[in-house]
């Protein structure tokens, strides 16, 4: 989803390279593949892990609730899997809390410095969901400690533009992207 950054030799300095964003559709089923992982799967595998403390709390040999434990606590890491997995398709922040939050949350489980230059008023639902989405992508492409600024700017034409300052390069990278929104 991430373009690449090239190398101008006449001018001696890189390029910005091009972000895609996901369009409207994509971005639904992202949402929606997100909450089906949730409300779904990671509900369900819940409830089966509160039905297994009550049965290891039920038995009374030792060795059978050791045994029971160990498939409750398997259960609950698959649970925790299925909500990394949901939240690396589409951040559960992103569609109650905003931008901000989403894209901070991210950054701090990855590690990154991250540096937000965001509009003062609201962007519309489409366009908050698409630009959620193309930096959050960008933001799971990098390596921990980096620093990033993140600038989102317009309406209807909404203009991103993300500057990367990686640990251990000179130089800063440079990516944009517009995003035509409704």
């Amino acid at each position: 989803m991430v373009g690449g950054v090239r190398w101008d030799s006449r001018r001696g300095r890189w390029l910005p390279g091009l972000l895609r964003a996901p369009d409207r559709w994509i971005a639904e089923c992202r949402y929606g593949l997100e909450q089906s992982l949730h409300d779904g799967a990671a509900t369900g595998m819940s409830a089966v892990a509160i039905e297994l403390d009550l049965i290891a709390a039920a038995v009374g040999d030792p060795r059978l609730g050791a045994r029971i434990d160990a498939v409750r606590d398997t259960v609950c890491q698959a649970v925790d899997e299925l909500r990394h997995l949901g939240s690396a398709i589409y951040p559960p922040v992103l569609g109650g809390a905003g931008l901000e939050p989403a894209w901070r949350a991210l950054a701090e489980r990855r590690g990154l410095r991250l540096r937000l230059d965001l509009p003062g008023y609201d962007i519309g639902e489409e366009a908050r969901a698409r630009t959620g989405l193309l930096v959050a992508d960008y933001l799971h492409t990098l390596s921990s400690a980096t620093m990033v600024l993140v600038r989102v700017r317009g309406r209807r034409f909404v203009r991103v533009r993300i500057t990367e300052a990686e640990p251990g390069r000179s130089r800063r990278r440079y990516f944009w992207g517009v995003l035509r929104c409704a």
